[in-house]
C-alpha cells in the first residue's frame, strides 16, 4: 500500500491510498469524518476525483453524520484513539514509563510518551504543545511566502486556541493571531487563514477590496474556505 496524498474535491479532502485493489472506493473515518478513497495503483487521478464529485453529496452528507455521532465521546489520550494532523486521521498510541514527557510522530502513527500514569488533561497538554509547535513550523515557512508575494508583513504573529474564528487581526499593532487548531486541517487551509489576515492589514473589512486581494493571489480561496468550515 502506498502513503496517502490528500486530494481537494468539491470542497471537502481526501486521503487517496494506492494498493492492491481492483476498484474505487470510498470510506469515511470515525471519529472526524475523514474521507479516504482507495485506488487501484496506476488508476487516473481524474476519473478518482470524477468518482468523488460524483458521489460528493452522499460524501458531505456521511461526513456530516460520523461527526455528529461522535461529536460528545470524551477522549481520555489513549492507545486507540485519533489525532487529526494537516488533514490526516492518525491512530494514537500511548507508552508509559518512557524517559520523558514527548510526542514523536511515526509513518503511521502519533506516539505519546509519558514517564508515569497521567490524567487524561495532562496528557491533552503534552500532545497540544507538541501540535503547538508543528502548527508554528508550518505558519514560518508560509507566512514569509505568503508576505513575500502580496507585500503585506505582520510586525508580530502568534498561535491561539480560539474558539470562535480562525484567525485575527489586529490594525493598530499589525499583529495576526491563527487558531490553533488549524494544524487539524490540511495546510492550504492554513494558507488561506495567513492570507486572509495579511489582507487585513491593507483593508478592514470583506467587502470588494478585501476580496480582490484573496482573488489576486489565491483564486481558490472559497473552495479552501468551504474546506475549513466544513
Amino acid at each position: 500500500m502506498d502513503a496517502g496524498k490528500t486530494i481537494t474535491v468539491a470542497g471537502f479532502a481526501a486521503i487517496l491510498i494506492r494498493k492492491k485493489v481492483k476498484n474505487v472506493r470510498v470510506t469515511i473515518v470515525p471519529p472526524d469524518g475523514e474521507v479516504r478513497v482507495s485506488a487501484p495503483r496506476f488508476y487516473p487521478e481524474a476519473l478518482i476525483r470524477a468518482f468523488l464529485l460524483e458521489r460528493a453529496d452522499w460524501i458531505r452528507a456521511h461526513i456530516e453524520q460520523v461527526r455528529s455521532s461522535h461529536a460528545d465521546e470524551p477522549r481520555n489520550y489513549v492507545s486507540g484513539e485519533t489525532v487529526r494532523l494537516f488533514g490526516q486521521t492518525l491512530p494514537l498510541e500511548v507508552r508509559e514509563h518512557q524517559k520523558k514527557n514527548g510526542v514523536t510522530l511515526e509513518p503511521d502513527r502519533i506516539v505519546l510518551s509519558l514517564r508515569s500514569e497521567s490524567t487524561p488533561e495532562k496528557r491533552e497538554a503534552i500532545l497540544n504543545d507538541w501540535l503547538r509547535e508543528r502548527l508554528k513550523a508550518e505558519i514560518e515557512h508560509y507566512l514569509p511566502l505568503w508576505s513575500g508575494l502580496t507585500g503585506l508583513v505582520p510586525d508580530a504573529w502568534a498561535v491561539r486556541d480560539m474558539t470562535s474564528r480562525w484567525g485575527s487581526c489586529n490594525t493598530r499593532t499589525k499583529k495576526i493571531n491563527l487558531n490553533l487548531q488549524l494544524v487539524r486541517y490540511p495546510v492550504i487551509c492554513l494558507e488561506y487563514v495567513i492570507l486572509h489576515e495579511l489582507a487585513h492589514l491593507q483593508v478592514h473589512g470583506h467587502g470588494p477590496d478585501f476580496k480582490a486581494i484573496l482573488n489576486a493571489h489565491m483564486p481558490d480561496w472559497k473552495a479552501r474556505k468551504k474546506l475549513l468550515n466544513g
